[in-house]
């Protein structure tokens, strides 16, 4: 069973090199690693042709694109596996077994199209800060999958019959994995473990935790996606994007009260089990 990995890059040559050696380093071997660069203006480039003159598993396949979604989809589009999952440059599987254990499991439980493991927040550094906890409301599920499609992104991995079925939600910059993980969770059996395979990185500069109003109306999009262009969700989220831009403009104390909004909105998502939809 082969794994396509695709790893997407720009500018985050600081991290790249433990993102790629986290593979490189992994017990099962039988994998590709398709890397799309952005064209990044620092070292990513050097740290990818070296590796890929070292190992040929690793292939730089595009080095200009339109965006983190389109460079994924460049990459998947010469994918050769039975496996696949991708790897954010700054992102990295936390043990040598992570890949044993992904195979392992497909072959445990044949009938089942995507798997998602545990994981760890990590610091600028790589320090292990705390278990990523993505089902802490005690009432969370995948049947709140509609409501809330919180999925640990790097590490999910699924058969490649779930991407041939599914459109890439190119269109979108930055929640095409959530709309595309809704996709897969409607169409396709779906398995959660709980070993901690992955890191996901906190370092200031992360898409999912931006409070910007591009982030949010595509938030609101999503919530057209799943109940229809006039759902109340869907202009909930378009007003909460509204007030960010207004807070935008308010200096330091605008950004305090960004903050405050993003608690007060989360904090209301919680409580009403994400019948409000969360940012």
């Amino acid at each position: 069973m082969k794994i396509s990995i695709v790893v997407p890059s720009y500018n985050y040559a600081r991290f790249l090199q433990a993102c790629l050696f986290s593979i490189q380093t992994q017990d099962y071997i039988n994998f590709e690693v398709l890397i799309a660069d952005g064209g990044s203006k620092d070292d990513s480039l050097q740290i990818i042709q070296h590796l890929c003159a070292q190992d040929r598993r690793f292939q730089l396949v595009s080095t200009a694109d339109h965006g983190q979604a389109d460079a994924i989809e460049k990459a998947f589009a010469q994918a050769t596996g039975d496996i696949y999952c991708f790897l954010n440059a700054d992102d990295c599987y936390l043990c040598t077994d992570a890949l044993t254990s992904v195979v392992e499991a497909f072959n445990a439980y044949p009938g089942i199209d995507l798997l998602s493991f545990g994981g760890y927040y990590l610091d600028a550094d790589g320090r292990w800060i705390r278990p990523i906890r993505y089902r802490y409301h005690p009432l969370d599920g995948f049947h709140l999958m509609r409501y809330r499609t919180a999925v640990l992104q790097p590490a999910t991995f699924w058969r490649k019959a779930v991407y041939s079925h599914i459109d890439w939600p190119r269109q979108f910059h930055y929640v095409f994995d959530v709309v595309f993980f809704y996709a897969a969770y409607q169409a396709f059996s779906w398995l959660e473990l709980s070993k901690p395979i992955a890191g996901y990185r906190l370092h200031g500069d992360n898409k999912s935790t931006l409070i910007r109003p591009p982030r949010i109306n595509e938030l609101a999009q999503f919530e057209e996606i799943k109940f229809g262009r006039y759902s109340a969700r869907s202009h909930y989220l378009y007003g909460i994007a509204r007030l960010v831009r207004a807070f935008n403009h308010m200096g330091s104390f605008g950004n305090l009260c960004c903050r405050f909004l993003y608690l007060l909105v989360n904090f209301l998502a919680f409580i009403s089990v994400y019948r409000l939809p969360g940012i």
